[in-house]
């Protein structure tokens, strides 16, 4: 049988209902056991993978990578544009329709101006 060794300190009352009688400090030494406890059972060994609580924050999954985009294809075939206001014939600007609804200005250079040094 298993036994813890122990200190009671305390009062000793007696059992006694006289007016003798009187409560005494006391301390008791000596060991405690429990009747059926036995020394045993092995070592304990922890679980390997043991649950644990989900983490507090969740994080969300990884976002689906993005579509790759196509380059838009240049439309087969001739362009027309619309000469709105054609350039000067000294040089300058012009505006032209480019066939979709949008238009777009365009430089045409002076003949026979400065240019650049050869």
């Amino acid at each position: 049988m298993a036994a813890v060794p122990v200190i009671l300190n305390g009062v000793m009352y007696p059992k006694g209902r006289s007016a003798g009688d009187k409560p005494e400090p006391a301390v008791f030494c000596g060991y405690l056991s429990i009747q059926g406890l036995t020394v045993g059972g092995g070592p304990v060994i922890p679980d390997p993978d043991p649950p644990h609580p989900a983490h507090p924050i969740e994080l969300p999954p990884d976002p689906p990578d993005p579509p790759i985009d196509v380059p838009p294809q240049p439309p087969s075939g001739p362009q027309v544009a619309l000469v709105i206001k054609p350039a000067p014939v000294t040089g300058g600007w012009g505006l032209a329709g480019d066939g979709s609804g949008g238009l777009k200005w365009f430089f045409v250079p002076a003949q026979g101006g400065a240019g650049p040094k050869r």
